[in-house]
């Protein structure tokens, strides 16, 4: 018989109030240094994406930036 496997999120997927990068921490983390504009932001809980690890937090963080790039650019021409 198999158990149900209960996961902790243990990361969150943030982003910058400042500039709109999106990156990642720990969910026990209050504040984030932005590493694009240096601004440090107190961790918002109901504005987060909570996940399982860090690969998936990186690979969102990933897919969130690409997808700010390609509507910045949408947006100029």
């Amino acid at each position: 018989m198999r158990e149900n496997i209960v996961y902790k999120k243990q990361f969150i997927v943030i982003r910058c109030p400042r500039c709109g990068k999106w990156t990642y921490a720990k969910s026990a983390q209050k504040t984030r240094l932005c590493s694009k504009c240096q601004k440090r932001f107190k961790i918002d809980p109901v504005q987060v994406i909570y996940v399982e690890s860090h690969k998936k937090a990186r690979l969102l963080v990933q897919l969130k930036n690409a997808e700010n790039q390609k509507e910045t650019k949408d947006k100029e021409g």
